[in-house]
């Protein structure tokens, strides 16, 4: 009885961590590899869309402070395709602090908060200059960025801090229409589900041939 109550205590919860690691796992392969958001499509006269740290809750989204959540065991996939092929984007991830610097006097949208169900997202119009003091692909504190025609796919291994996400055209003039998604790729599931699953039979393994020795010794002395 000791032996079966202590086997289930370690391998239950490794052998359930496992498998909803694997569940997570599966579910983000037949996702495409990541979990992301629909495509949606975002415009503005202005010269930049700008957004900081999201803070996502059952029915909305808002700009935040930056605090350690779930996105830090991922890597952050942004997919932006321009409403216009023939006018070359630029998107980057930075410090929020360099990234205001560089923005500075410059005209921008910036998120407020949306509406996740049907999306509605709110910005905040800054006023300023029609163009940038100098195109975004010059500055150099940028941590992921993508620019030129046609799609531009951004990928990021999140860390802790405060960051900001701008979508611009190359050129830096003002003036952007674009789609744009977003996802999260989580690359410890399937190994964590494998590491789990092996675990959580060891002592599954050991209970079983510690039973046919016993049984083994109790047929010897009879």
């Amino acid at each position: 009885m000791g032996r079966a109550l202590a086997v289930t205590l370690t391998a239950g919860p490794l052998l359930l961590t496992g498998g909803g690691l694997a569940a997570g796992a599966a579910l983000q392969a037949s996702s495409g590899g990541a979990f992301s958001t629909p495509e949606q499509r975002f415009g503005t006269s202005a010269v930049a869309l700008k957004t900081d740290e999201i803070e996502v809750g059952s029915e909305t989204a808002r700009a935040g402070n930056p605090m350690p959540d779930v996105g830090e065991l991922a890597e952050v996939k942004i997919v932006v395709r321009p409403g216009d092929p023939r006018v070359p984007l630029f998107v980057g991830i930075g410090p929020k602090a360099e990234v205001e610097k560089y923005l500075r006097g410059v005209s921008r949208d910036e998120f407020v908060s949306a509406e996740l169900s049907p999306f509605k997202p709110v910005f905040h119009r800054l006023p300023g200059a029609d163009r940038a003091v100098a195109p975004p692909s010059q500055q150099r504190f940028w941590v992921a960025s993508s620019a030129g025609a046609g799609t531009r796919t951004v990928t990021w291994d999140k860390t802790g801090g405060a960051w900001s996400v701008v979508v611009m055209r190359m050129d830096g003039r003002s003036g952007v229409d674009a789609h744009a998604s977003i996802g999260l790729r989580f690359g410890f599931l399937l190994p964590g589900a494998i590491a789990a699953l092996a675990a959580g039979t060891v002592p599954i393994g050991w209970a079983l041939v510690a039973r046919r020795r016993h049984a083994s010794g109790r047929r010897a002395t009879s």
